[in-house]
């Protein structure tokens, strides 16, 4: 069951193989979580985008018959928080973020080379982590505080709403 109740931190998993349909699995599962907290436009697509190219640099760069990816869900009050355990090849694939962590995106060899889709997933996300004792990275999205705010707005909105309508009401 997802939950999304304020307050309350949600965690999901998916584990992913080399496939042929395992990437309409993630796309699926992204597409569910960015739905249960109302994501859309441009951060969907910044999730979805980065989550895709890092499985696809994985599954690239991967030379094992029976790779997988385990994908898990969590959200703080900062941000959402996409981590993919890499395993065997955590160190190979680490290599390219770190190529890229201080070049600048209007440098032409930016995007060029074999480490192009480490350099698009840091320009998609807020922050990159690598987690090298779980052979994970951490893909961060600071976009909850927003939606935070603006709910907090609206249950402010509506419930001076209410007051005004409760005061004019008498029976």
């Amino acid at each position: 069951m997802w939950n999304d109740m304020k307050g309350k931190k949600a965690q999901h998993h998916l584990r992913l193989g080399s496939g042929a349909n395992e990437s309409n699995k993630l796309a699926s599962f992204i597409e569910q979580i960015c739905d249960d907290y109302h994501i859309y436009d441009a951060y969907f697509g910044n999730i979805l985008a980065t989550n895709t190219l890092l499985a696809e640099l994985f599954f690239e760069k991967t030379k094992t018959r029976n790779a997988h990816i385990d994908v898990f869900f969590h959200t703080s009050p900062s941000g959402m928080y996409f981590t993919m355990r890499l395993y065997e090849s955590f160190l190979n694939i680490a290599g390219y973020f770190e190529k890229v962590k201080d070049m600048d995106a209007d440098d032409p060899e930016a995007f060029t080379g074999e480490w192009r889709q480490a350099m698009m997933i840091r320009l998609m996300c807020d922050q990159i982590t690598m987690e090298p004792g779980e052979e994970s990275i951490v893909l961060v999205f600071h976009i909850t505080g927003i939606n935070d705010a603006l709910t907090n707005q609206r249950i402010e909105l509506l419930h001076k709403y209410f007051a005004s309508i409760n005061q004019k009401v008498t029976f």
